[in-house]
């Protein structure tokens, strides 16, 4: 279902998708760069926040897609839903099993989001100069969807070994790096920081799932 808010744009009849400048888009990375979060900051909070969504779901979700979250679509996560989550994380029994359990959680999320919302077609790296408007998900998009979904696992009492961490950006245009955001989840045991990017990766596929240190050193 979607879901008409203040801050996003709903189809019309009379008017298709609007595809964003590149100056605007590139605006928009800056505003939400922001240094390396520290272990123990708002877990999320303050990113969905900022796109008013909410902090703490836990049946609930929206699905961002059209690029800064300008287009949001409501999925429920039914108790059948909830069982095939809880299946998949119950099995881990150890912080690198659980983070492979959420790459195929965040797979699942994915295709199951983008039934709801139409991006079924979303490409990976979707940004200035590539296809846009309510079928694709830029990392904005994205990064506020994993969150989501991160919050209601724990929400749930389904992680074990993690915890959720509040998204970190990289790239400055100054520094040749393009502009990118992405989801974090924090190793209890270690305090390591490891991103949950599904922003290079094309519809439906596993996330890169990698230590912080390692997602910004890269382009």
């Amino acid at each position: 279902m979607r879901v008409p808010t203040t801050a996003a744009k709903t189809t019309s009849k009379n008017s298709g998708p609007r595809r964003l400048p590149a100056k605007l888009l590139i605006a928009t990375m800056l505003a939400w760069s922001s240094p390396l979060a520290a272990a123990g900051s708002e877990s999320g909070a303050a990113f969905l926040e900022k796109l008013s969504l909410n902090a703490e779901p836990a049946r609930v979700v929206i699905v961002c897609h059209g690029f800064g979250c300008a287009y949001r679509d409501q999925l429920v996560l039914t108790s059948a839903r909830l069982a095939y989550l809880r299946g998949l994380l119950g099995a881990a029994h150890s912080a690198k099993e659980e983070r492979k359990a959420l790459a195929r959680a965040v797979a699942w999320f994915d295709r199951e989001g983008g039934r709801a919302a139409g991006t079924v077609g979303r490409i990976a790296r979707a940004g200035a100069g590539t296809k846009s408007g309510p079928s694709q998900m830029d990392c904005i998009d994205l990064t506020a969807n994993i969150t989501e979904l991160l919050i209601a696992l724990d929400q749930n009492k389904l992680l074990k070994y993690h915890r959720v961490g509040e998204p970190v950006s990289r790239g400055f245009i100054l520094d040749g790096k393009q502009p990118h955001t992405t989801p974090v989840i924090v190793e209890i045991g270690s305090g390591t920081q490891w991103s949950v990017d599904s922003w290079t990766k094309a519809y439906g596929r596993s996330p890169d799932i990698m230590t912080i240190s390692e997602w910004k050193s890269r382009d």
